[in-house]
């Protein structure tokens, strides 16, 4: 979950500095909720669910390669005649 503070709060469980106002962290779920639970003035949550932000989807590795990618060559075996 990510979080917004309004005012100046240290959260030892987030990092050892101060958090500061208008910053945004990341914080596990149970603890968020405590925090807001606790402090609803000093947190804002932000959406989770946003899907602009979600990964894109894996491209299918049946796909040709793109053009600037190299190609290896295939090695032919040279055999060594005496």
């Amino acid at each position: 979950m990510q979080l917004q503070a309004h005012q100046q709060i240290a959260v030892s469980a987030v990092k050892a500095d101060s958090i500061r106002p208008g910053e945004i962290f990341e914080i596990n779920d149970a603890l968020g909720a405590d925090l807001l639970k606790a402090h609803p003035e000093k947190f804002t949550r932000l959406d989770a669910d946003d899907a602009s932000k979600a990964e894109p989807a894996p491209q299918n590795k049946a796909e040709r390669q793109p053009s600037n990618k190299a190609q290896r060559k295939p090695q032919s075996k040279q055999t060594t005649e005496k």
